[in-house]
């Protein structure tokens, strides 16, 4: 890709500039950067061809990139140059053959907060076909993609830089066998740290898919008593219920002998009865022998 001796000396002078520029992106200007679908102007100093005299133009930078991307990932940011809509802008200084090809070459500074992505000059470039096919028609630059890879959360800034314009052959883009257009400068290092795109890194977020969910499992509870103390052990109370007897009447019987009538009495009912006969005899035998006796003593004194 053809690089002028004029575009080496303006791209080592916009490094210095864009370096000194770079603590701009987490200042004050950071409110205003580039997340807008709007394009914003930057001030470009541009000189025509190898020895032609520097113009001002403002040019509106439209970088576009992901809203939230994730570390890790591949993340690519766009930086398109819109000619606007009033002259003065980079016009064609003679007709375009089919034949060639536009060649963009430019300089994009980038910077992370933290070093997520190594802050640098980036060059990045593209090649188009010639639009403009006639003298003095605006030219149709060429969208240049800058592509980086965050290794953590944060924020990435790019901010457009210088650039040139050349005309290749279409048959061999990059041979050098080219003629230079437009060699330009920013001319207005704050304007451009406003046009530049913040591009926020967001950390993962959590799986939302719908495969088979993995089985957790269960925890085996372990006994984590240490101690020599063996653990309470449980009171146990045992309720007995004991149903009382009725009242004993004293003309039931305890017990009914075995073998024996249910009649109500037995054996075990109390003394014997020839007993009780046996005695009321003696007593009989008793009252005649003291009856004898009183009556002898009665007859005797008489």
């Amino acid at each position: 890709m053809l690089k002028s001796k004029t575009r080496r000396r303006v791209a080592v002078k916009t490094a210095a500039i864009a370096a000194a520029c770079g603590g701009l992106f987490f200042g004050a200007v950071p409110a205003i950067a580039s997340m807008a679908a709007a394009p914003l102007p930057v001030s470009y100093s541009c000189t025509a061809g190898t020895g032609g005299v520097a113009a001002t133009y403002k040019l509106q930078m439209d970088i576009t990139g992901p809203l939230a991307p994730t570390p890790n990932s591949t993340v690519v940011a766009t930086w398109a140059i819109r000619q606007p809509a009033a002259s003065p802008s980079l016009l064609a200084p003679s007709a375009i053959p089919a034949t060639e090809r536009l060649v963009f070459d430019g300089d994009a500074l980038v910077t992370a907060n933290p070093s997520i992505v190594p802050s640098e000059l980036r060059t990045v470039g593209a090649t188009a076909a010639a639009v403009a096919a006639t003298s003095g028609a605006p030219l149709q630059l060429p969208a240049v993609m800058i592509t980086m890879t965050p290794t953590a959360t944060g924020v990435i800034a790019v901010q457009p830089g210088p650039f040139g314009l050349y005309l290749e052959p279409a048959a061999g883009p990059g041979s050098g066998n080219g003629v230079t257009l437009y060699d330009c400068a920013v001319a207005t290092p704050a304007e451009a740290s406003a046009a530049a795109l913040l591009i926020t890194v967001k950390p993962s977020a959590a799986g939302t898919g719908t495969g088979t969910p993995t089985p957790t499992p269960t925890p085996t509870p372990s006994n984590t008593n240490t101690g020599t103390t063996s653990p309470p052990k449980p009171t146990i109370t045992v309720t007995r219920t004991k149903t009382s007897k009725p009242a004993k009447d004293d003309r039931q019987i305890d017990e009914t002998p075995g073998g024996g009538a249910s009649t109500g009495g037995g054996g075990d009912a109390g003394p014997d009865a020839r007993v009780i006969m046996l005695g009321g005899a003696l007593m009989m035998a008793g009252a005649a022998a003291g009856g004898l006796v009183l009556r002898r003593r009665t007859a005797t004194r008489g």
